[in-house]
């Protein structure tokens, strides 16, 4: 976690470009997949 505070900071953070970001952790996979189920009737 260290090495991505680090990264943030020297990319977005120290960058006047930047006015903003939002990092989002997924802690479990939901949807590993592409596939789509479908009913035959």
């Amino acid at each position: 976690m260290e090495q991505y505070v680090e990264l943030t900071h020297r990319l977005f953070h120290d960058n006047k470009n930047v006015k903003s970001f939002k990092t989002l952790v997924a802690m479990d996979r939901v949807k590993t997949g592409m596939q789509v189920p479908v009913d035959a009737d």
